[in-house]
């Protein structure tokens, strides 16, 4: 035993290390078990009474992820299309829009980069046209003589960093949700992939994370702008239908095909007409026609109301189609503070903001120059209120009505305390695992770990007689090893990492096959027992070393490009390497040493 002071240190500094880290998740599977055999009132007071201690034990516990937990996997796509029309400004022109959505085809269809196809299908059509004519950046140095490669370089800066500011804008939406352990990571060079544990509503999430939080202020159009705009848009198409005269006479006279959809009967002068929920995607395609676009005022557009403002007979929803300003007067940017509260007169939850001093100052000008007048409030291009204005507002407070309950004012809240997104978010692909399925992953990784155990703990004890057990002893600290870098290092343990940690149970004794093979030989070529054990160990070093050096590197660069299942794999494959490692060399040698501190020892290794 002499010379394994050290070693001995190690190995119960390491072994108190890992039971530090993992005692959290042992008391909160201990927690959990105590409160699922409580009565459901005394389940509830429980919690309320142990709320922060339950919570730092969650914090604090090995992480479970999707499909060992139950959760949603979110994969959103950035809108580069919109973004660049959008970094383009007034100087976008129809040119510009045409060439935009056709790379736009021609890059999906190709599978390759939107910018790279936009500047190509430029060059095309205008061979000695130049971008620097939509694009300009003092910042950046882009000015009208900047070439289109320079022009292509700095779209994809402007890419890169709109994604960038995306992920940490959901990151901080995500923390103020309350979900423990998101994974939150960039795919390819407009993808963000999110992963929530423990998360049910998907609905929720899903406006959660697509609402781009644009929030804005307009005026509402004139009356007689919107009565007359409505009078040519309904003219129009009644000359489109009695002009059908093919069918329609046949069928007992043509009917107008927008006010099949569009009640244009309205009491409010601001508002343009009303719509089912179910039609207003029709009326939309009504009314974005270029013609029917010509027919309204320069400055006026048309927005849905945010919320139904009442019942039809059949149980459907009507909304309000509102007519308001083209130009924003104001914008979220200027929000310093918002909360959720409740509208005296009616009770229903409502978001209070509270604007900074350049905010209130335009505020106070704004509602000063407008009293008696409705102002809109826009967010993510829907109306949440126009309420007219009784009197000019100094103190730059507003809030937003209309919201529908107290879950949906405290997310948009959270959405606008987190900042708008600096471009337009598409979930393009989306899964939920349920908490059911997970239990049954949890059960399957833990058999098939266990299985994989005795298998590989039999075969050693018969093959290897006393070395084996030392083996397999080695092999039990080993997953605690495991178990408890992920914790202390904060990795999540997915179902690919109990893969990794099986794989890794039968990696683990491969180096004490190498040793104790390497004992045996020694053994008969005539040396002693000690003499054959301290062979064996030092001859069959370095072809454990190569073994799992190589390995470790093969995790590595998994880790480093690989994402979701594949890096949960990676992490649990280089914690195993280095316990094993440390097991099969360190742990062993210890304990063979005592048992052969004697010469009379007799220690068989098969």
């Amino acid at each position: 035993m002499k010379g394994n002071g050290t070693k001995i240190g190690f190995i119960v500094a390491f072994l108190a290390i890992s039971i530090y880290y993992l005692w959290p998740t042992l008391a909160n599977v201990l927690e959990q078990n105590y409160i699922d055999d409580l009565p459901q009132a005394e389940r509830v007071e429980y919690r309320q009474e142990n709320t922060q201690r339950l919570q730092d034990l969650r914090q604090n516990s090995l992480s479970l992820g999707l499909d060992l937990q139950g959760g949603m996997h979110v994969t959103l796509e950035v809108g580069t299309a919109q973004f660049l029309r959008e970094l383009a400004g007034e100087n976008a022109d129809t040119t510009l829009v045409n060439v935009i959505e056709d790379a736009k085809q021609t890059a999906l269809q190709n599978d390759t980069d939107f910018i790279d196809e936009m500047v190509n299908e430029f060059e095309q059509r205008y061979p000695d046209g130049r971008l620097s004519r939509y694009y300009r950046s003092d910042a950046e140095n882009i000015t009208r003589r900047s070439s289109n490669q320079e022009i292509q370089e700095y779209l994809k800066k402007q890419r890169d960093s709109a994604v960038d500011r995306a992920m940490e804008i959901i990151r901080t939406r995500v923390d103020r949700y309350g979900v423990t352990e998101p994974g939150i990571f960039k795919q390819g060079n407009n993808r963000v992939v999110v992963e929530l544990p423990g998360v049910a509503n998907k609905e929720r999430v899903r406006n959660l994370l697509k609402g781009t939080a644009r929030l804005e202020f307009r005026l509402v159009a004139q009356p007689d702008e919107i009565s007359n705009a409505k009078d040519r848009i309904l003219s129009y198409y009644n000359n489109q239908a009695s002009s059908d005269t093919t069918d329609s006479v046949q069928q007992g006279g043509a009917q107008n095909p927008l006010t099949q959809v569009l009640s244009t009967r309205t009491r409010n002068p601001y508002v343009f007409g009303y719509a089912s929920g179910r039609d207003t995607a029709k009326v939309n395609e009504l009314l974005d026609r270029p013609e029917v676009q010509n027919l309204l005022p320069r400055n006026v557009v048309l927005m849905w109301g945010a919320n139904a403002f009442q019942e039809t007979q059949q149980g459907g929803e009507m909304f309000r189609l509102i007519g308001v300003r083209s130009e924003v007067e104001l914008t979220g940017e200027v929000i310093e503070e918002a909360s959720v509260n409740f509208d005296r007169a009616t009770n229903q939850p409502r978001v209070s903001m509270n604007m900074n001093a350049e905010g209130a100052r335009r505020w106070a000008r704004i509602t000063g120059a407008n009293i008696g007048k409705p102002i809109a409030i826009v967010l993510d291009g829907y109306v949440y209120s126009f309420p007219n204005v009784e009197t000019k507002i100094s103190n730059g407070r507003s809030s937003i009505s209309g919201l529908e309950s107290v879950t949906e004012a405290e997310d948009l809240v959270n959405i606008l305390l987190s900042g708008a997104l600096p471009a337009p978010l598409q979930i393009i692909e989306e899964r939920t695992v349920g908490a059911t399925l997970g239990e049954q992953s949890i059960q399957a990784g833990f058999y098939s770990t266990l299985i994989g155990l005795l298998i590989v703990a039999i075969f050693m004890i018969v093959y290897y007689r006393s070395g084996g057990a030392i083996a397999d002893l080695a092999l039990i600290l080993n997953i605690v090893f495991i178990l408890g870098i992920l914790a202390a290092f904060k990795a999540t343990l997915t179902l690919p990492g109990i893969a990794g940690i099986v794989l890794t149970i039968g990696m683990a004794v491969d180096a004490n096959v190498l040793i104790f093979d390497r004992i045996r030989e020694e053994a008969r070529s005539g040396k002693t027992l000690r003499a054959s054990i301290e062979g064996g160990y030092s001859n069959a070093m370095s072809a454990i070393m190569d073994a799992n050096v190589t390995t470790f590197f093969v995790g590595v660069i998994l880790y480093s490009f690989g994402v979701g299942p594949i890096k949960g794999f990676a992490v649990t494959l280089m914690a195993g390497i280095v316990s094993s490692l440390f097991s099969a060399i360190v742990i062993t040698r210890v304990v063979v040493d005592y048992l052969t501190r004697d010469k009379s020892a007799d220690v068989s290794f098969g």
